[in-house]
């Protein structure tokens, strides 16, 4: 009886019986946005056409620095010639974006997933994130202590720099430039400020923006990493070349008192450098106005060639390295984040052509390795010498 009353009463009222089909449609409709809603939406900064693009040159980077810097160490390796206490820390540098470059194919791997960590495990991620923050690190405190040792180089008496780049010391100053960045990428997480792993917005092995704290963490990086090389760099180069400019104006002064060449200056050396301070040497036949010419042009070409070195350094190093850092400081601009580490990542891929190319010695033994001449290296080592009594034998 009860049913056939219900009954009747939804075919007397057809509208009850639709209201309430249409009252649960909705809410299966409202139960299928919240649960597979979340499981599509994707919380990246970059579009995917702009994000396969920027994986293609982590992966050239990555070919290009592993290969570049792993010649420069191969170098000093096989010739005791360049094992000099600046090539120290260029081979400290060189290690350093070798370490970085580890990173770039698991980088890779990050930008062009989608969401999530695509492997079964996200280890290699966390070891990624390690190895960019600590090698990139390490590259610009190595960068500032070759500005620095420079500076020494050419502006120190040869007993200050011997004192100041003994072996202990010249070890310590290797070890800072590992230890600051560490510092500053460890202690964050491990005083709960920010953490790192794979990040779903830049779609990254890098420090996770989604932390309650994570914008901590990127200013701690941001401040901890660059302004201090920054600072080094600069104010080496800069002292560097004002020393460098009142030389050769005492050397202009006393040419044109003496009115022919000398071989000393202002009493003191300009030590061993990367920039050439060869001065012309003149027949004492030649007219005394002649000589005179000749030298200043030599001065300014000397002049010339140093500014133009000591620029392109400095340039370099502030057009690759600043827009990274920049966009970690200001929160404003996060999505240029991506872009920017894209940016700082050729900085592994420029460092060997800079500090090496132009370097005489440097370049004799990198020929002789490309061409696989290993028994005209100069001043072969130990083992290269063991090696090559038994490929004779």
């Amino acid at each position: 009886m009860n049913k056939k009353a219900a009954l009747t009463d939804y075919q007397i009222r057809p509208d009850k019986f639709k209201q309430g089909f249409m009252s649960l449609n909705n809410t299966s409709s409202i139960m299928n946005v919240t649960t597979v809603q979340p499981a599509t939406l994707s919380q990246s900064l970059y579009p995917y056409n702009a994000r396969i693009g920027v994986a293609c040159v982590w992966i050239v980077a990555a070919v290009l620095g592993l290969v570049g810097n792993s010649l420069v160490i191969w170098s000093v390796v096989l010739s005791k010639k360049l094992r000099t206490v600046t090539n120290a820390f260029v081979v400290n540098l060189s290690l350093a974006d070798f370490w970085t470059s580890l990173s770039y194919p698991w980088q890779a791997v990050a930008i062009l997933s989608h969401g999530s960590w695509p492997l079964a495990t996200e280890v290699p991620c966390y070891i990624a994130a390690v190895q960019f923050y600590t090698g990139l690190g390490a590259s610009l405190y190595s960068l500032a202590v070759i500005a620095f040792n420079r500076f020494m180089l050419v502006t120190q008496k040869t007993e200050t720099y011997s004192r100041w780049y003994s072996p202990r010391k010249v070890s310590a100053m290797i070890a800072a430039t590992w230890v600051m960045p560490s510092i500053v990428f460890f202690l964050p997480p491990i005083i709960v400020i920010g953490d790192f792993g794979y990040d779903t917005q830049d779609n990254t092995c890098s420090d996770k923006d989604s932390h309650p704290r994570g914008q901590e963490y990127n200013l701690a990086q941001s401040l901890g990493l660059f302004p201090v090389p920054m600072l080094i760099i600069i104010s080496s180069y800069t002292a560097l070349y004002i020393h460098l400019k009142r030389h050769f104006r005492k050397q202009k002064r006393r040419r044109a008192q003496q009115r022919s060449p000398s071989q000393d200056v202002d009493g003191g050396t300009v030590g061993e450098s990367t920039v050439s301070f060869t001065v012309v040497s003149e027949s004492t036949a030649m007219p005394t106005n002649s000589v005179a010419k000749s030298n200043r042009r030599a001065i300014s070409r000397q002049q010339l060639a140093i500014t133009k070195n000591l620029f392109v350094v400095f340039f370099i190093f502030f057009l690759l390295m600043s827009p990274y850092f920049i966009s970690l400081a200001v929160p404003s601009s996060r999505k240029f984040a991506l872009y920017g580490a894209t940016i700082s990542i050729l900085n592994s891929c420029v460092n060997p052509i800079i500090y090496t190319a132009k370097h005489p010695q440097f370049k004799l033994v990198l020929r002789q390795i490309l061409r696989c001449r290993y028994s005209q290296i100069p001043e072969p080592s130990d083992w290269l010498k063991s090696v090559l009594s038994r490929q004779r034998k």
